[in-house]
């Protein structure tokens, strides 16, 4: 092959995989209305947006809005569905273990932070602090000192700087934070994080389970 051909070979490839590229995008699925209106905080928008053969992102965007209006029946209903298809997803788990601990469910949010921890570690720090605020809830001070102060710090600095408020979907991070801040007697960061989770998600009605005086 002369190097002209070669150099016309590469030129055609070149065309033909930037076309393929653009059509991958053009082609690609948009996200639902229901994701939509969560990753905006709209609540309601989401849950009222579900369609009946939704799939597994409408699904979990339903499960969400659902716990952040304490509807926590329906949030469980729809996380089971999710985790009958796959029970290898371990954002379903985890949000199961969040909706089974504001139901009251410890065991059941146990079990499913368990699992949610064994399928993503990447998802390890914000496992913990769930855990951490579950002991804390359980009375087991112990455990929720322990797991605290595992993620504390960098826990800190990523609300500080990578998030800070107003992301409707990190709400309870702030929440959860602020409460065991308050428990182990920094009140002036437990200000702070209550707040910022408030202000993140003007719609959740989550505050309100946040609410014990310590």
């Amino acid at each position: 092959m002369s190097f002209e051909d070669l150099l016309t070979f590469l030129i055609i490839a070149a065309i033909v995989g930037g076309a393929m590229a653009l059509f991958a995008v053009l082609k690609r699925t948009p996200e639902g209305p229901a994701v939509q209106a969560v990753e905006r905080g709209d609540f309601e928008a989401a849950l009222s947006s579900i369609r009946k053969n939704a799939g597994r992102d409408e699904l979990f965007a339903a499960a969400v809005a659902a716990k952040h209006l304490l509807r926590l029946d329906e949030s469980r209903a729809l996380l089971a569905r999710i985790l009958a298809r796959d029970p290898s997803d371990g954002e379903a788990w985890l949000e199961a273990g969040l909706a089974a601990a504001y139901a009251g469910d410890w065991s059941a949010a146990e079990r499913a932070l368990a699992e949610a921890a064994a399928r993503r570690s990447d998802l390890g720090e914000s496992i913990t602090l769930h855990r951490a605020w579950v002991g804390l809830t359980k009375k087991d001070m112990r455990q929720a000192r322990h797991l605290f102060d595992e993620v504390e710090t960098s826990l800190e600095n990523k609300l500080r700087t990578d998030l800070g408020g107003g992301e409707p979907l990190f709400a309870e991070w702030f929440l959860q934070a602020a409460e065991l801040w308050a428990a182990f007697g920094d009140q002036e960061r437990a200000n702070w994080a209550r707040e910022e989770g408030r202000r993140s998600a003007i719609g959740s009605r989550l505050p309100e389970i946040f609410s014990a005086p310590w």
